[in-house]
């Protein structure tokens, strides 16, 4: 029988999907599989991606995501894995969600979580919508049926069944913001699927929201929150994570993967060029690729693959500005912890948190936190504008929708360009199409935020599938090595 050496495994990337990958593989190591080694390649000076907490002396403020979302799997059971369960955060309930319209801020009317009417009384009642907007919405119980043919854009969709008003006042501010995306561009089967498959069982929108809300298991006991964050804030989660993988990997910040290559061998090289300006390689067995699609493209490209399906995704560049207070500037009366803005409103804003109402420990006592968020798909420009207009911008529209004049003592703004993959109509054929593509490069792999969802969750359960299909690889390399 031949010997076989360590297999070789080089992540690039070291945000929350290639930090989960290199944990995935310590574990499969240590329980006996494949003989590993692996390199953490990070071109930043952190690890952690977007993931990213600013743990100031007086706030604890989230540059990137503020939240991990329960009700999707792969996040609360990382959480635990790390053991950090007895330093869960959970959201602080009160009150619900506001919508900023023709200078009021109005409640969001209950049963709207997919941005479709659930509870219709509270629809009735609602000072959102006109009442004929109200009445156009109705038609959904009433109209024909059209049959599904292919993916199409979720406001497309909701347009048809709904009327335009709804939509742009209330679905396209809940459901393309979390993507900072165009709810005219955006996937429907990509980004709200539920959506279609509701509509086909129950031949309306409406009816088919209603049986979901009819037919949801009553939770027993304690209601568990839908969102959670750390003790020490979302960082802790990266932390515990490097802290716990780097005697197995050898971690490289400040370097950058220049370009890859198969060798006669069957095996990768990597060229690096580190933050010294040196440049050198690793020679690699497998490689997971937990990069955004148009870097994995570019890496891709000297291997002879199409990669015209990775390039076609878009990203598109955000920015959050946080304001600091002492005292409390009027916003404890305020019933909610935030608002979405619609993008008819004529603001540059897209929705402003209170964090120091919606997270216990964000805050000293005492102490105001407010994050506002702008930039979205076709609107970007926002974003290059210089600190000093960018921030009276911001206070303008706080003095405008909260009454806010004080003079903040902390002010951070965090831009983040081109970083939130947008899901096109026809996503997930694209994602199928790269699947296909990197078979001609057998041991390399791809995950992240451009794929099967942008979420924390989402980029842990893609890491996790990524690694197994690396260690299947690495196990058929193994036994055709040994034959």
């Amino acid at each position: 029988m031949i010997q076989l050496t360590a297999r070789h495994v080089v992540i690039i990337g070291g945000g929350i999907a290639g930090l989960t990958a290199g944990y995935r593989l310590m574990q499969h190591h240590a329980a006996g599989g494949e003989d590993l080694i692996c390199t953490v390649v990070e071109r930043d000076c952190r690890f952690g991606g977007k993931i990213h907490t600013d743990r100031g002396e007086d706030f604890l403020l989230e540059l990137g995501p503020d939240s991990i979302y329960t009700r999707k799997q792969g996040g609360v059971e990382l959480i635990s894995e790390l053991g950090l369960d007895n330093d869960v955060v959970p959201v602080q309930s009160g009150g619900g969600t506001l919508i900023w319209n023709k200078g009021q801020l109005v409640p969001l009317p209950s049963g709207f979580g997919m941005g479709v009417p659930a509870d219709l009384s509270a629809f009735a009642k609602t000072n959102l919508l006109t009442t004929e907007a109200k009445r156009r919405a109705l038609e959904d119980l009433f109209m024909p049926v059209t049959p599904s043919t292919g993916d199409v854009s979720l406001g497309q969709f909701l347009r048809e069944r709904l009327g335009d008003e709804l939509v742009d006042m209330i679905s396209s501010p809940l459901l393309a913001g979390i993507h900072a995306g165009d709810i005219d561009r955006m996937s429907l089967d990509a980004t709200m699927p539920t959506l279609r498959r509701i509509y086909e069982e129950h031949g309306s929108l409406i009816l088919g929201a209603l049986a979901m809300i009819k037919n949801m298991p009553q939770p027993t006991g304690s209601p568990k929150p839908m969102f959670i964050n750390l003790k020490y804030g979302l960082e802790q989660l990266v932390d515990r994570l490097v802290q716990l993988i780097e005697n197995f990997a050898t971690l490289l910040l400040e370097t950058t993967v220049t370009r890859l290559e198969r060798t006669d061998g069957g095996r990768y090289r990597v060229s690096l060029v580190g933050k010294d300006g040196n440049e050198t390689y690793l020679t690699a067995d497998a490689i997971l690729l937990m990069t955004p699609a148009n870097v994995s493209a570019e890496l891709l490209q000297p291997c002879g693959i199409d990669t015209s399906a990775l390039r076609s995704i878009r990203y598109t560049s955000t920015a959050t500005i946080s304001f600091g207070y002492e005292g409390d500037v009027g916003v404890t009366k305020l019933n909610s912890s935030g608002y979405l803005v619609p993008r008819t409103q004529g603001t540059p804003v897209t929705a402003c948190t209170v964090v120091s109402k919606k997270w216990s420990h964000a805050s000293k006592t005492g102490k105001t936190l407010l994050r506002c968020y702008v930039g979205h798909d076709g609107a970007e420009a926002i974003v290059d504008e210089d600190d000093e207009t960018l921030v009276a911008t911001i206070r303008q529209h706080l003095k405008d929708t909260l009454g806010i004049t004080a003079e903040p003592n902390f002010i951070k703004i965090q831009r983040w360009y081109q970083a939130m993959p947008q899901y096109d109509v026809g996503h997930l054929e694209k994602v199928r199409e790269i699947e296909a593509s990197l078979e001609g490069v057998p041991g390399v792999a791809v995950a992240g935020a451009a794929y099967y969802g942008s979420g924390i969750p989402d980029c842990v359960r893609s890491a996790s599938r990524a690694v197994e299909n690396i260690e299947a690889y690495l196990k058929h390399y193994s036994v055709a090595s040994k034959s």
